[in-house]
């Protein structure tokens, strides 16, 4: 389905902060101008697949300036990678209201004319996410205040004018005869209860639940809208609820083939573990332990296409800009470097073999397409 099972994850994350700061991580990773190095570096690990997004907060409304991702199209053209795209990675143009009634309508133009570039250019997509991570922002962003809309105590209204975007981008996708898998990106999570008590176990139930509020709303719309589940699983997506994480050999956590066991039994689609990673020192570890568990859940029948090494750079951290190692290209004093022992896992990654799904298929150019039912 895809051209590789390893897939580069490139930090994309544009919201604005609590403190009204502007985060572009594309740029405090370097991507931004290194991304034809950053692809020959993963190339030579068997890598052909990449997550990206398109910054919106500088494409802005209008008249489009695609000058922010020309370098982004141009390198995965020059070193022939495809591309699973983000039309929305949380951040919008500075003053637009991601709760106004035509926010869905603007975000469905935004990505209308992504395509329409896209096309023209000749890049390879091989997929689309319209929202990242819509459960995540609902927190952040609508519960919480952590960043924009900078919201409290109204994460489910969020989360549905997200739904109601993710749809709306669907429906523009189609108007212009996009066939390219559809995909969500949503947090894969695990709530140990406090206690073994009645209230407790519902409570910690209920929290999972939610994290699949997004995936449930959008296929209750739409059965079509979802061509592929993404997860992301990072080493502190599980914990006691009210407590502390569960990191480790913890025996209380849950392994990552039984929980992506589970999300395919309840939804039926193709899977990808669209993001993981664990900073330095814990990397090489930590994709060693997502390989043999991807290999598992392979083996037991997991529809897994893919698994995206996220963030395959290092970066400066969201909130205080510090020095994020992580993945296996690094960087000091300006320069790229490798890491010898994450390159060897993102290798071992990559020589797993997709369980074949019969609703993804590749054209004769290599395309990736979803065969839906009509």
């Amino acid at each position: 389905m895809f051209r590789s099972f390893a897939w580069a994850g490139y930090e994309a994350a544009s919201h604005l902060r609590g403190d009204h700061a502007r985060v572009d991580a594309l740029r405090s990773s370097g991507h931004d101008r290194w991304a034809r190095l950053d692809h020959a570096i993963l190339g030579s690990l068997g890598v052909r697949t990449v997550r990206e997004a398109l910054r919106w907060h500088l494409i802005g409304e209008g008249t489009r300036d695609w000058s922010s991702a020309q370098v982004q199209v141009e390198a995965a053209l020059a070193m022939g990678v495809e591309i699973v795209w983000d039309i929305c990675h949380w951040g919008v143009p500075d003053g637009m209201d991601v709760m106004a009634p035509d926010w869905p309508r603007r975000l469905a133009d935004f990505a209308h004319d992504a395509a329409r570039m896209l096309r023209r250019e000749g890049g390879a997509v091989a997929g689309w996410v319209p929202v990242n991570e819509m459960s995540f922002w609902a927190w952040a962003g609508g519960h919480m205040g952590y960043f924009a809309p900078h919201l409290i105590d109204q994460g489910d209204a969020l989360k549905r004018q997200l739904v109601h975007g993710h749809l709306a981008v669907v429906d523009a996708l189609r108007q212009l005869g996009r066939a390219e898998p559809l995909l969500v990106c949503e947090p894969l999570i695990w709530v140990h209860p406090a206690s073994d008590a009645q209230a407790d176990v519902v409570e910690a139930h209920s929290l999972v639940e939610s994290s699949f509020d997004a995936i449930r709303w959008v296929l209750e719309a739409d059965p079509t809208a979802i061509d592929v589940i993404g997860l992301n699983f990072y080493p502190h997506n599980q914990w006691v609820m009210h407590g502390e994480r569960l990191l480790g050999a913890d025996p209380r956590k849950r392994s990552l083939s039984s929980l992506l066991a589970d999300v395919s039994r309840r939804f039926g689609l193709p899977l990808v573990v669209s993001e993981t990673g664990a900073e330095e020192p814990d990397g090489d570890a930590w994709l060693a332990e997502m390989r043999d568990q991807l290999s598992i859940a392979l083996a037991a029948g997991a529809p897994v296409q893919g698994v995206c090494v996220y963030p395959v750079t290092d970066y400066l951290g969201w909130d205080d800009e510090r020095h994020c190692p992580c993945g296996p290209i690094g960087m000091r004093e300006g320069m790229r470097f490798v890491r010898p022992g994450q390159a060897a896992a993102m290798r071992a990654l990559n020589a797993l073999a997709p369980k074949p799904h019969p609703t993804m298929v590749r054209d004769d150019a290599g395309t990736s397409l979803a065969l839906r039912a009509p």
